[in-house]
């Protein structure tokens, strides 16, 4: 199932890159999804900026027919690697992820963008639940938990841009 968000900033493409490869930025969008637990990391290979997030999160949103499959807890894996920036600023990224032991993926790209005065941060993701029978019924789950959390982080990342 196909999710795409955007959110604009009155910030520099730089400023929108420095802020979401920032591991503050990150360990405080963990806080804002209420993780129980999580792990940042940001490194570099090359001239990619390599951004990975574990989360363990409650299972409790979890519609009862998939919360065996997760238990009590789920722990989400999203790794985003950041390609150099184009001559006009534009940076695009390779988006991986997993909920932890159970057949969930997702994979897609995100970009940061000038769009006009402001700088657009988009999200396309493809997220599947392989369960047969079940899994396009569970997919919508799934996607509504992903896109409230992307909708926490891009809130934040306002804040941070202090617009």
């Amino acid at each position: 199932m196909e999710l795409k968000m955007s959110a604009s900033y009155d910030a520099t493409p730089e400023e929108v890159f420095a802020i979401v490869t920032d591991t503050a930025f990150r360990e405080q969008a963990c806080e804002k999804t209420k993780a129980l637990s999580y792990d940042v990391q940001v490194s570099t290979s090359g001239a990619d900026t390599v951004v990975r997030v574990s989360r363990e999160m409650e299972s409790t949103d979890i519609p009862d027919m998939a919360r065996k499959f997760v238990g009590e807890t789920l722990t989400v894996v999203q790794t985003e690697t950041w390609h150099a920036a184009a001559a006009d600023g534009t940076r695009t990224a390779d988006v991986s992820g997993e909920i932890s032991n159970t057949p969930v993926t997702m994979k897609g790209t995100a970009r940061i963008a000038t769009e006009g005065a402001q700088t657009v941060q988009s999200i396309d993701l493809d997220i599947k639940v392989a369960i047969p029978l079940i899994g396009k019924k569970l997919e919508p789950f799934v996607v509504d938990s992903i896109r409230s959390g992307l909708q926490k982080e891009h809130d934040l990342g306002h804040e941070w841009s202090g617009k």
